[in-house]
């Protein structure tokens, strides 16, 4: 009766490089608090300064340096 309900109860992974992400400790979070801080950094240095081309440097490497860091 119920097998039609079978794909609910079936959760799907997303595997990146061979490795499953649901498997990996702080994985949700990490990426999370790195494109936030991404954004925030890109963003301040865009309205202090105009300039879109460091804008986006900046926002990159805070993007980077935080998910490493925190993960």
């Amino acid at each position: 009766m119920f097998k039609c309900f079978n794909f609910i109860l079936q959760k799907k992974s997303v595997t990146i490089f061979g490795r499953d992400v649901a498997a990996i400790p702080c994985f949700r979070s990490s990426f999370l608090y790195g494109i936030g801080s991404g954004f925030a950094g890109g963003l301040t240095y865009f309205l202090f300064t105009s300039n879109t081309r460091w804008a986006t440097h900046v926002g990159f490497t805070s993007f980077v340096i935080v998910t490493m860091s925190y993960w």
